[in-house]
């Protein structure tokens, strides 16, 4: 079950800063006021990375609509949850939390579509315990959809057993991040709830006061929307859209790290590739069909819980092999790219099958491994984001069936400009043969 935690929180800092380098602290803060709001959010923790992405598309643009929405004087800022633990995440972080945001992404870019700031950094805004006065668990009407589409809010009995519990302080206490013990709430509803991401602007606006007792307990003016993910992006594959995904830029480390390892093992450089993006995204111009990619396959090779989970098509080893080897020969190239979550042995075992349908070298089927020291440095996001970006600049890709690893690789380029025949393509389960129906095209809108 997909858990979102949507917090929107009231608080007035006159010296705050979307640098990653400059915050506010309690010294440099203004007393509490109502010019500045802050929205926080979090996804339960069985959501993977990717999906944790696209939900930060779908907060951007809720904080985009309040921002336009609401007064001048009403600053809405974006808090970003912690990252971790996450099920896909297998190595030296499995069990960690709490990691930022600017580990995996360029925060000033983000800053150019909404403000945002680090949760981390939010909570030295704050006392010592963090008090958000409502929490709302976002669930399902029971009776269904009904005969039409229509949004729609009601204060209802939770339909599930509630993941906050009223101790003996009278406060609702939960996870908020692994903060168990500086984040608490004072009151706990639960709102059933049916429509697009941007019907809690008008329910936060009309339905929310504060009492006096709060402010007199000097408390943040805050709200909290959980499992907020029921509701429906606003603008999917529109205008807004695409402006919170471009400024979603990859942290510079680790785009260095895939263009080094795409100069050092696929002859690929931006300049020759012509794969160039301008610093600024909000200066890029529209780059349809311009993008060539580097001399070599990319293809993202889904396994795991998807050999059960998509048995129809996910292609079992040798049918991955036999595709490789079709569209190397299709292509006139010699070198496949896979991002994978397949073990070594199920690498070793593609190459295999490689050699002996078309008779290519195991080197010439190449995955990104990075050795101790850089994996403990960049995590298992970071490798994922590496994996992404060689995919991305790749002469032809190929995903996997509705794999959102995938979909942002789609998205990646989109954004540096490759033509629609050389992104949304799919990897064929083995009834299907060589050629499938392709993935949806949702092209770039600027």
């Amino acid at each position: 079950m997909r858990y979102l935690l949507i917090f929107l929180v009231f608080q007035s800092c006159s010296s705050l800063s979307n640098s990653e380098n400059e915050q506010c602290t309690k010294d440099s803060c203004s007393a509490l006021t109502s010019s500045n709001y802050y929205l926080l959010y979090d996804v339960n923790h069985g959501e993977g990375f990717n999906l944790r992405r696209d939900v930060y598309v779908r907060m951007a643009n809720l904080v985009h609509t309040l921002r336009e929405r609401t007064s001048p004087e009403s600053n809405w800022t974006l808090v970003l949850p912690p990252w971790g633990p996450l099920y896909h995440w297998f190595s030296y972080n499995l069990q960690r939390a709490q990691l930022p945001w600017s580990l995996f992404f360029d925060l000033k870019s983000l800053a150019k579509f909404v403000p945002v700031i680090e949760f981390e950094e939010f909570l030295r805004l704050s006392s010592p315990v963090l008090t958000i006065p409502y929490v709302f668990a976002l669930q399902h009407f029971n009776e269904g959809w009904g005969e039409k589409f229509e949004e729609k809010l009601e204060i209802r009995q939770c339909n599930d057993e509630a993941m906050y519990e009223k101790r003996s302080d009278n406060y609702y206490h939960g996870w908020f991040f692994g903060y168990e013990d500086r984040v608490r709430a004072k009151q706990f509803d639960c709102l059933s709830a049916q429509g697009f991401v941007t019907v809690l602007v008008d329910y936060a606006m009309k339905n929310l006061t504060w009492s006096q007792e709060i402010n007199d307990e000097h408390l943040l003016k805050s709200v909290m929307f959980d499992r907020a993910e029921t509701l429906l992006h606003v603008d999917y594959g529109g205008y807004n859209y695409w402006r919170a995904r471009r400024s979603m830029r990859y942290a510079r480390r680790l785009i260095n790290l895939g263009n080094r390892f795409r100069s050092e093992y696929l002859n690929s450089t931006d300049i020759h590739d012509r794969t160039y993006l301008v610093d600024d995204w909000t200066r890029a111009e529209y780059l349809s069909d311009q993008a060539l990619g580097g001399p070599y396959l990319g293809i993202h090779l889904r396994r795991q819980d998807y050999v059960k989970a998509r048995p129809e098509y996910v292609p079992s080893l040798e049918h991955a092999a036999r595709q490789v080897c079709h569209q190397l020969l299709h292509l006139n190239l010699s070198i496949a790219f896979i991002a994978t979550d397949a073990n070594e042995n199920e690498i070793d075992e593609v190459r295999q099958h490689a050699f002996k349908i078309c008779h290519i070298s195991t080197d010439q089927i190449l995955t990104y491994r990075p050795d101790g020291k850089i994996l403990e440095k960049i995590l298992d996001g970071g490798k994922a984001i590496v994996d992404q970006w060689i995919c991305a600049h790749a002469r032809y890709f190929i995903g996997s069936y509705e794999s959102t690893f995938s979909f942002r690789i789609q998205e990646d380029r989109e954004i540096l400009g490759f033509s629609k025949d050389s992104t949304f393509n799919r990897l064929c389960g083995d009834n299907e043969g060589l050629s499938c129906e392709k993935s949806t095209v949702w092209p770039i809108v600027y």
